[in-house]
Formats: structure tokens, sequence, C-alpha cells
């Protein structure tokens, strides 16, 4: 190679680098930490209920209510959040609370006409501070 294609080459190269480097650090860099459910705090949390049924109190075609029966209580007292989500998207949520023997959740206040839409998914959340510790 010429000895002036050499000083030719080298501008650019060195140009082809920087341009390189340039873009690597252009690039953010986004951290994510994960933290499991209790890992927050010394108490262990527990919630003994596996099962639960619902049965929908309805008026004509409207679902008015619901009353939930859980497999034994939560062995906590706390708070419970039931959400029924409806086929366009739309969740409907009501909350109340719970004694840590507690089998029985009375929803009240619903009304779902199911002439105009349909239910997708039913959850229920329960929540509270543990009572004791097995």
């Amino acid at each position: 190679m010429r000895r002036n294609a050499k000083k030719r080459l080298l501008p650019l190269v060195f140009a082809l680098v920087l341009t390189l480097l340039g873009t690597a650090l252009a690039v953010p860099k986004i951290g994510i930490t994960v933290q499991k459910v209790g890992a927050g705090t010394t108490d262990t949390v527990a919630i003994d209920t596996t099962k639960a049924a619902v049965n929908w109190e309805f008026s004509g075609l409207v679902i008015t209510g619901a009353t939930i029966t859980l497999d034994k209580g939560p062995g906590v007292d706390g708070n419970w959040t039931f959400y029924v989500t409806l086929e366009n998207g739309t969740v409907i949520s009501k909350t109340g609370s719970i004694t840590s023997d507690q089998t029985t959740i009375t929803v009240s206040g619903l009304n779902i006409d199911l002439e105009d839409t349909y239910i997708t998914k039913v959850s229920l959340v329960i929540a509270g501070k543990q009572v004791s510790v097995s």
C-alpha cells in the first residue's frame, strides 16, 4: 500500500471507531429490580384460603350482587377487593373488610346488564396483616 493511501485510510478508520463508540454510549441502560411478595417486611404473609365459589344475585338479566364462599377463612384480618372484567375491557371493583375466620363475602351494587355485555374474568384479592405464623 502506498504511503499516501495509508494517510487517507487512518483518518477514515479513526472516524469509524469514534462513530461506533458514540453509538454504543447513546444506548441507555435500564435496570429492573424484582422483589418477592412479602420480601419488604420481616412478617410472613400467608393466606389460608385456597378455593372460592361465586353465587350471583340477579334481577332479570342484571347482576346486582354476589356472594363469595371461601373454603376456609383467610387467617388474616384485612381487606378484600372483588374484580369483574367485562368483554369491553371495563373492570368493576368492589372492596370490603374481612376477619381471619370469615368464610362468606357479600358484594352488592354490581349492576351488570348481561343483555349488553358479558363477564370475561372474576378475581378476588385478600390482603391483610398476618395474625399468626404457623
